[in-house]
C-alpha cells in the first residue's frame, strides 16, 4: 500500500467518523471485503477527459442497493451516497476542475452494504488537434462490429478480425488491400462449449509461407489457424491451452508462430508448418519482484529477437529466440505501455502508452531519445520502414499520430471513434483498424488505408 493511498484511507476514516454524509452504515460495523466486488471505471477510453469537463465514474455488477461514495483526496465528490439500481449499476457524475493537472487523478471509492474500498484512477488528457492531413491519402471501408486487428499478406490481401464477446458475433474477413472491398468472409470455428457459441477472433497474423491465417481467441484461451483461401479452420488448439492470448506474429523463414499470454511474461511457440505447440518463452523484469506483463509483440526475424512492452509496470525489452534469454529494462516515462515497434536498422524502439498518452523513443540500448505527447490512449504503433516514420493510434483521441524517426510529431490524422490497431505492408501503406463508428450512427468497425502523397 502506498503512503498516499494510506493517507487517503486514514483521512477517509476520519470523515466517516465525523461526517454523517459519508457514513458507512447506521449502527454496528459489519465486516466486508477489502475491495469492491464489481467493475469500476472513471471516465472513458473512447474520448479524452479534460480539465474543466464533466464525466462519470461508472459502477457495474455490484450488489443492488449498495451505496457509493467518492472522494478525491479529502474532497467529497458525492454530497450524498448514490445507490446502485436493481442491476447493480450506478453512474457517479464528476465535475473536473478547470485547473486540474493532466495525468492520473486517484479517486477513493467507498461502498456500503457491503462495505468495501477501492482506488480508481481518472485520467485527464489534452486534445492534440489534427495536423498536416493534406500530406496523406486516406481511404476507409467498413468491416465487422468491434474490429480488433488486421494483417496484410504479400499478395495484397488484408485480413481483419472482429469480435463482440462470448455468445455474440465474431468475424474474419478478407479484403483487397488496395480497394478495401470485402472478398470473403470466414467460417468461424465453433466453441466446444455450446453456450459460448463460436471461438471469437481478436488478434491476427498472416503466414504467407504456408498459406494460413493465425488468430488469437482471447475469451476462449486458445489459438485457431485458418486457410487463407477459403477462411475455414484447419487447426483449433485446445480451449484453455493459453491464458488470454492477445498478439500473434509469424517467423515465416523458420516456420514459427509466437503468441503471448497477455499481462503475463509467457509467450507460446508453435511450429507454423506442422501446427504443433513447441515451447514457452518468457519475458522477465530485470530486478527483484517486478513483473513483466506483455501487451503486443514485435518480431525481428533477422536478428532473432521478439520485442514486447509491459502494461502494468514500466518495462520493455526482448527475448533472444535462439537462447531464450530475456533482456528487459525499466522505462520510467511510460505508464500503461500498450504497444512496441522497432527499427531493425538502427535498433531504436518506439513505445505507445495508454495512461501517459505518449510515444517514447529508445535507442538500441534502451536509453531515452524522445518523449512525445500524442493524445489520449495510445494503444497501437508500427514502424514504417519505407517512409522512416512511426504511426501511433490513440484510442480515446481518435487519431493516428505520425512521427519521424527521432520522435517529432509531423502529422495527426483523425480516424473517428476508437482506433485500435495498426499494421503496415512492404510498400509503406499503413492500415488502421477502428473498432466502431459514432454511437448515433454506424456501429460497424472500419479499416483505413493511409499512404503518403507523392
Amino acid at each position: 500500500m502506498t503512503k498516499s493511498f494510506l493517507k487517503t484511507i486514514l483521512l477517509t476514516s476520519t470523515l466517516l467518523a465525523t461526517g454523517a454524509s459519508v457514513a458507512m452504515a447506521d449502527g454496528a460495523w459489519v465486516a466486508g471485503p477489502t475491495t469492491i466486488k464489481g467493475s469500476l471505471r472513471a471516465g472513458t477510453r473512447e474520448a479524452p477527459v479534460q480539465p474543466g469537463s464533466e464525466t462519470v465514474l461508472t459502477v457495474r455488477n455490484v450488489k443492488p442497493g449498495a451505496t457509493i461514495t467518492v472522494l478525491r483526496g479529502t474532497e467529497l465528490l458525492t454530497p450524498q451516497p448514490l445507490a446502485a439500481d436493481d442491476k447493480g449499476s450506478v453512474d457517479v457524475p464528476i465535475k473536473v476542475p478547470a485547473d486540474a493537472e493532466l495525468g492520473l487523478q486517484p479517486l477513493t471509492v467507498i461502498s456500503n452494504n457491503p462495505a468495501g474500498t477501492m482506488l480508481v484512477n481518472l485520467k485527464l488528457s489534452k486534445v492534440v488537434p489534427p495536423s498536416n492531413e493534406a500530406a496523406f491519402e486516406v481511404k476507409s471501408g467498413e468491416v465487422g462490429e468491434r474490429a480488433y486487428q488486421s494483417a496484410v499478406s504479400k499478395d495484397g490481401k488484408l485480413y481483419v478480425a472482429s469480435a463482440r464477446g462470448k455468445s455474440l458475433e465474431s468475424g474474419l474477413v478478407r479484403l483487397d488491400a488496395m480497394t478495401l472491398a470485402v472478398e470473403a468472409e470466414g467460417e468461424i470455428a465453433p466453441s466446444a462449449n455450446a453456450k459460448d457459441g463460436v471461438i471469437d477472433v481478436f488478434g491476427i497474423a498472416v503466414d504467407d509461407a504456408n498459406g494460413r491465417v493465425w488468430t488469437t481467441n482471447t475469451l476462449n484461451n486458445t489459438v485457431t489457424v485458418y486457410d487463407a483461401k477459403d477462411l475455414k479452420a484447419v487447426k483449433v488448439f485446445p480451449e484453455g491451452s493459453i491464458a488470454h492470448p492477445r498478439d500473434v506474429v509469424i517467423d515465416q523463414d523458420n516456420n514459427r508462430a509466437y503468441v503471448n499470454a497477455a499481462l503475463t511474461g509467457d509467450v507460446e511457440v508453435y511450429d507454423s508448418k506442422t501446427l504443433e505447440h513447441l515451447d514457452t518463452l518468457r519475458f522477465d523484469a530485470a530486478v527483484g519482484r517486478a513483473v513483466f506483463g506483455t501487451m503486443n509483440l514485435d518480431l525481428d526475424a533477422k536478428a532473432g529477437r521478439l520485442y514486447s512492452v509491459s502494461r502494468d509496470t514500466p518495462w520493455a525489452g526482448w527475448v533472444d529466440l535462439k537462447t531464450g534469454k530475456s533482456t528487459t529494462f525499466e522505462v520510467p516515462q511510460i505508464v500503461g505501455g500498450s504497444a512496441i515497434a522497432h527499427d531493425p536498422e538502427t535498433g531504436r524502439m518506439y513505445i505507445a502508452s495508454q495512461d501517459s498518452d505518449n510515444v517514447v523513443v529508445l535507442d538500441k540500448e534502451g536509453k531515452l531519445v524522445a518523449d512525445t505527447y500524442v493524445g489520449a490512449g495510445g494503444v497501437g504503433i508500427v514502424w514504417n520502414a519505407r517512409t522512416k516514420q512511426v504511426y501511433a493510434a490513440t484510442r480515446a483521441g481518435g487519431t493516428v499520430a505520425v512521427l519521424d524517426a527521432d520522435g517529432k510529431l509531423v502529422a495527426n490524422l483523425p480516424m473517428g471513434d476508437v482506433p485500435n490497431h495498426l499494421t503496415v505492408d512492404a510498400d509503406g501503406a499503413v492500415y488502421a483498424v477502428t473498432m466502431y463508428g459514432p454511437k448515433d450512427e454506424s456501429q460497424a468497425g472500419t479499416v483505413t488505408r493511409i499512404t503518403v502523397k507523392k
